[in-house]
């Protein structure tokens, strides 16, 4: 096997790089969230990811059979934590990928940071955006942590760590440590 790529955000292990997504869209319906997204090869298009948000899967549409069985075959040498994925949840990843990128770039406009939740899995289960800079955040005598490790354990007592987006990597957010 040749040597995998650990994306930034899902953790997910691809074979390459060379995909990205663009016309990203998603929107919230009674039925769950509905998306699509058109997946690239530079400035080719490979074909469509689409999920309907009623509960079923996460489809891919490729533009060519040649692209569908590179498609497979990217999914087929995908990894996480070692372990291969269906293709559907390698689309999702990749999704998701996406989803926490645009997040990062408009908190980076806004010269926010995004925090994100883990569970006991550590998995994220929440992204929240907080005016502070990533410089701030990094300093554990910042002024404003204790408030903050308040106002974080009241809105989601269920996460177990918290992180935030340095600008190249996901770092723990050391917040004082505040008494049931």
């Amino acid at each position: 096997m040749t040597d995998l790529i650990q994306l930034p955000h899902t953790g997910l292990h691809v074979p390459h790089d060379r995909y990205t997504l663009t016309d990203f869209q998603q929107m919230e319906m009674g039925c769950g969230i509905v998306y699509n997204a058109t997946l690239n090869e530079g400035k080719r298009c490979v074909g469509v990811i689409e999920n309907q948000g009623n509960g079923g899967g996460t489809w891919f549409f490729p533009a060519t059979a040649a692209d569908h069985r590179a498609v497979h075959e990217f999914a087929a040498a995908s990894r996480m934590g070692g372990e291969p994925l269906p293709e559907e949840e390698v689309l999702e990843h990749l999704i998701t990928e996406h989803e926490t990128a645009l997040k990062i770039a408009e908190c980076t406009r806004r010269q926010a940071s995004l925090l994100r939740g883990l569970d006991a899995e550590k998995e994220p289960v929440v992204f929240i955006a907080i005016a502070a800079a990533p410089d701030r955040l990094a300093r554990a005598d910042a002024p404003f942590l204790p408030r903050l490790a308040r106002d974080l354990k009241a809105s989601d007592p269920h996460v177990n760590a918290w992180q935030y987006w340095s600008g190249d990597q996901w770092a723990p957010l050391n917040l004082p440590v505040i008494p049931d």
